[in-house]
């Protein structure tokens, strides 16, 4: 069992090194923009921080440097290993024990540099990032619920005179935006939603979710006290849109909707979603 949690563990890392480190779990979400650029965003409901505890947890216990042998039947069944084969095991785990620290010390400061110098696996990691979000506007409430799963108020108030993008955190990299707005010299507004979506996030939303598939299908890893799968949330929510500016393009499957002197665009946002939620809009100038 070690060793398939020792080969999922390294399969994970380069996994969590590259993807974007922030998902969406069940939400709420809405970008209202009037015709004259002023703007309100919120965001109400889940955001799962990779590799914040499950994974680095799991990890760890596939990293515990104790030499055990472990032999199989053609079948992959476990079976009862022979003198020579504990012997031959004893020798390779020896001569790579070098090779493993390395290894180990440098995949642990990568995901430092990503994770803004903070280590992961650190309990007092979860009381920074925390602290770090409160200290940033618009982030009204933030709470750990465990396992790297954050329960998230943000609204943030302006004028759509510059860019703006959802989530940002400080010193943070690799964050593949949840929502972007992009504004251009000729008045108009591009809307992307990236975050929202597995298709547009390589190796990011669809590669953890394709992990944790993996990961619940191994009935005996996740019976495990040794184990524990982590559980990582799904994305289950709607995004919308509401204004009162000329909307110039949308990929919703409705088109518009009306409510009072506003047109609606949403999208509802589920594990299936391919596309991110994309519109142009024109403001007044």
């Amino acid at each position: 069992m070690r060793k398939i949690l020792g080969v999922i563990a390294v399969l994970a890392a380069p996994l969590l090194l590259t993807a974007c480190l922030l998902t969406p779990g069940k939400f709420t979400s809405n970008l209202d923009i009037d015709r004259d650029g002023s703007f309100t965003f919120t965001y109400d409901g889940e955001i799962f921080m990779l590799g914040m505890s499950s994974i680095m947890d799991m990890a760890a216990k596939a990293d515990k440097d104790e030499f055990e042998a472990e032999c199989y039947t053609d079948d992959y069944d476990p079976r009862e290993c022979s003198g020579n084969e504990i012997t031959e095991q004893r020798a390779e785990w020896e001569e790579k024990a070098a090779e493993r620290a390395q290894e180990k010390a440098r995949s642990t400061e990568m995901m430092k540099q990503m994770m803004g110098d903070l280590d992961p696996s650190d309990p007092d990691a979860v009381d920074e990032y925390v602290k770090r979000m409160a200290k940033q506007k618009g982030w009204k409430s933030v709470v750990h619920r465990g396992e790297g799963v954050f329960d998230i108020s943000y609204e943030m108030r302006g004028q759509m005179d510059r860019n703006f993008q959802f989530p940002v955190l400080e010193k943070m990299q690799g964050i593949t935006p949840f929502v972007i707005a992009i504004v251009r010299n000729d008045g108009t507004v591009r809307i992307d939603a990236p975050g929202f979506a597995t298709k547009e996030q390589s190796g990011g939303m669809s590669g953890m979710m394709g992990f944790a598939a993996m990961m619940s299908k191994d009935e005996k890893a996740a019976d495990s006290e040794d184990s524990k799968v982590p559980t990582i949330p799904m994305p289950d929510g709607v995004f919308t849109v509401t204004t009162n500016a000329e909307i110039l393009t949308n990929n919703t499957e409705e088109g518009p909707s009306v409510s009072g002197d506003k047109r609606v665009l949403s999208w509802t946002i589920t594990p299936r979603t391919e596309n991110a939620p994309e519109t142009l809009l024109r403001l007044s100038q």
